[in-house]
């Protein structure tokens, strides 16, 4: 929040290399997050390819954001990309809106660390004060002697209009993601897996859930096949896909449980479930 190169006569700035040193902090940060859960859980390479959910495309854009938001910003390579100061203060800032956008889509989609609506509403209003943060209004040297106009008084110049624009569309966007249902539409993929992937469901585990809360079809006869074949079969009636809605039973049930249900654990990653199949499920048909 506080100024980066203010201009003379600012107060409260914050020194250049320890804005960059953050910067390179926040990339390391995520290249190690990526880096630990693809060598960890063998099962999350499924999340780079284009079958995954659309809140992991958002966090391969974070990403490549941060990237494009770290380097190219240092003095010595920023020159050979913007001749101005103002290109480059235009460039950098529309950046940042997209980093804090799909950064939020990706947290709150994931729903591992933003888990219900107090810690919604508290994300995006932390995310919204960040992007109103990016406005920066000019130093005045001097007193002025009529107030000026507010696109006039931003220190981004001809791209002020711009600016802001971008900043308030991410605001936009950021209000839409606490709307129900978006968070569930995050989870379906851009492009429908036709494979199965192996999933061995330990049942004998889960004896005390009433059956028909997954198995809804044995009560309404909406179909007799399989799961899988009728939420992919693209009718109009199933709005939710295959894998985002298992994935919310699983998430759902083990985050927010029945009351009665007890000693249940959480879901730590894909291989607890995505797992070789045993041979007590070979048996069985799972």
């Amino acid at each position: 929040m506080l100024s980066v190169r203010p201009r003379a006569g600012a107060t409260g700035a914050f020194p250049v290399r320890g804005h960059e040193l953050l910067g390179w902090l926040a990339l390391a940060a995520a290249v190690l997050h990526v880096g630990l859960l693809l060598g960890v859980d063998h099962r999350v390479v499924e999340h780079v390819k284009l079958t995954a959910p659309r809140y992991e495309f958002a966090g391969i854009i974070a990403l490549f954001t941060l990237l494009f938001l770290t380097p190219p910003a240092g003095a010595a390579v920023r020159w050979r990309f913007w001749s101005r100061h103002r290109n480059f203060q235009a460039a950098h800032v529309g950046a940042a809106c997209l980093l804090v956008v799909t950064l939020a889509v990706h947290v709150v989609a994931t729903d591992r660390y933003v888990h219900g609506r107090a810690h919604l509403v508290a994300y995006t209003l932390l995310s919204g004060i960040v992007l109103l943060g990016l406005l920066r209004a000019r130093a005045q040297r001097q007193p002025a002697q009529q107030p000026s106009r507010f696109l006039r008084g931003l220190v981004f110049g001809r791209h002020s209009r711009l600016v802001l624009g971008i900043v308030l569309g991410s605001l936009v966007a950021l209000l839409a993601l606490m709307r129900a249902g978006t968070t569930l539409t995050l989870r379906e993929p851009f492009l429908r897996r036709g494979d199965r992937l192996v999933l061995d469901f330990p049942h004998d585990k889960h004896r005390s859930v009433n059956c028909i809360l997954c198995h809804h079809n044995f009560t309404d006869q909406s179909g007799a096949d399989s799961c899988i074949s009728c939420h992919r079969s693209g009718r109009a009636a199933i709005q939710v896909g295959a894998e985002a809605r298992f994935h919310d039973f699983c998430l759902g049930c083990h985050r927010d449980p029945p009351a009665y249900l007890t000693g249940h654990g959480p879901v730590t990653g894909c291989d607890t479930c995505h797992a070789p199949l045993s041979g007590a499920a070979i048996r069985s048909g799972s």
